[in-house]
C-alpha cells in the first residue's frame, strides 16, 4: 500500500510541477515539488526507495521538461540514495532534523544539477548564492509539509476504513 501513496504522491508532484509551478515561476523561489517527494520517501522508507523514487522521478520530469533527459533523473537518484542512507543511519525522526536533510538535499541536488550542466555545454550555469538559499528554503518548507503527508495521510485513511468510514470498511455497505 506505501508503494501506491509514494507513485500518487509522485504523480502528483510531477503534475503540480509542470502545470502550477512552470505558471506561476516567476513570483517567488522556484519549489522542485519531485526533489521534496524524493527526499520524503528516502526519510520515511530508507535509501532503497529513496534511489527508486529519485530514478523514476526524476526521468520522468527530465522528460517532461524537455531539457537533458538523465541529469535530474541523475542528480535526484543519488540525493534519495545518500537522504535515505544518512536517515537510516542517524534515526531522523524530528521535524527540524528532516528540515536538515531537506535543506542538505536541495543544495546536493543544485551542485549535482549544475555541475554536470557545465561538464556537458560550454555555456555555464551559474546559481548565485541568493537563488540557492532561497529555493532550499522554499524546498524545505513545502518539504516538511510533503514528509508530513506521506506520513500522516495513509494511516489516517487506513484507520477511517478499519473503522468503517470509507469505502471498502467493515461496516460499508
Amino acid at each position: 500500500m506505501r508503494a501506491a501513496w509514494i507513485g500518487f504522491a509522485l504523480a502528483a508532484a510531477l503534475a503540480v510541477q509542470t502545470t502550477l509551478v512552470q505558471m506561476i515561476g516567476g513570483t517567488g523561489a522556484p519549489v522542485d515539488l519531485v526533489l521534496m517527494v524524493v527526499i520524503a520517501v528516502a526519510i520515511a522508507n530508507g535509501p532503497r526507495a529513496g534511489l527508486w523514487t529519485g530514478t523514476v522521478g526524476g526521468l520522468l520530469q527530465d522528460a517532461l521538461s524537455g531539457g537533458v533527459v538523465g541529469m535530474g533523473g541523475l542528480a535526484k537518484t543519488l540525493v534519495g540514495y545518500l537522504g535515505g542512507q544518512f536517515a537510516a543511519q542517524f534515526m531522523v525522526t524530528r521535524l527540524w532534523h528532516k528540515g536538515l536533510l531537506f535543506v542538505g538535499g536541495s543544495l546536493l541536488h543544485a551542485g549535482l544539477f549544475a555541475g554536470g550542466y557545465n561538464l556537458l555545454f560550454d555555456d555555464r550555469m551559474v546559481i548565485t548564492r541568493r537563488d540557492l538559499l532561497a529555493q532550499a528554503a522554499a524546498n524545505t518548507i513545502v518539504g516538511l509539509v510533503v514528509a508530513v503527508g506521506l506520513h500522516t495521510i495513509p494511516d489516517e485513511v487506513e484507520r477511517q476504513r478499519l473503522r468503517g468510514r470509507w469505502p471498502g470498511g467493515r461496516h460499508a455497505e
